[in-house]
């Protein structure tokens, strides 16, 4: 079922945030594990704040995914803070997923407060319409507070790449320094939370919009 697993992210951190460790375990499996990001994640504040460029972020990106084991990352140019539910981003999208055929899709939750994120799963889904499985990551804070609640059905042990999950989350320099260790911990606590429904040590838990059941 995840042979080819393809994670989808607005910006440069959102799949380490809410499947990095998942996407090390698929690694360490075997699977073929692609990253597609829709954005070089460069950010500018309304009050003209700035706190990184695209080439810290896409630098940043890389050496998360590679702090995974993962290989293979598409970094697309749509605006950071405007990714659209729009037939060019959704074509975009289609391109990667008709190149890698993937078996298993994961992208964002279409209820996430963040409106790229929010945009990112619908385009997600659109394009992934051919494909028998799409599951999207649990939001975290502010990201997570929605009028909707998110519903946690499927789980993975995330017991042996916790430490790698965290660390590619270091990788990104810029954001750590934007959020401080507080970021870490709050990932951490919720990892141990899932981890704790589940009846394991650390979890990643994610929402189903589609699955195919896979007979042995």
């Amino acid at each position: 079922m995840f042979e080819r697993s393809l994670f989808v992210g607005a910006h440069l951190d959102d799949i380490e945030l809410a499947a990095g460790g998942t996407a090390a375990r698929l690694v360490n499996t075997g699977a073929q594990v692609r990253f597609l990001v829709m954005s070089t994640s460069e950010y500018t504040s309304y009050d003209g704040s700035h706190f990184r460029e695209a080439d810290v972020a896409v630098a940043e990106g890389r050496e998360a995914a590679a702090t995974l084991g993962v290989k293979e990352i598409d970094i697309l140019r749509f605006p950071a803070k405007d990714v659209e539910n729009h037939s060019t981003v959704v074509e975009s999208i289609n391109e990667v997923v008709d190149d890698f055929r993937p078996t298993m899709i994961f992208t964002h939750w279409p209820f996430d407060t963040h409106r790229s994120h929010a945009n990112t799963a619908l385009a997600t889904i659109a394009a992934g319409r051919y494909y028998n499985s799409v599951v999207m990551y649990e939001p975290i804070t502010p990201s997570g507070r929605s009028y909707v609640g998110f519903r946690p059905q499927l789980y993975f042990s995330i017991d042996d790449t916790i430490e790698q999950k965290l660390q590619a989350l270091r990788q990104h320099e810029s954001e750590y320094r934007k959020y401080g260790e507080q970021w870490i911990e709050g990932v951490e606590a919720r990892s141990r939370y899932r981890g704790y429904e589940m009846r394991a040590r650390y979890g990643e838990a994610f929402e189903v919009s589609r699955l195919e059941g896979v007979l042995a």
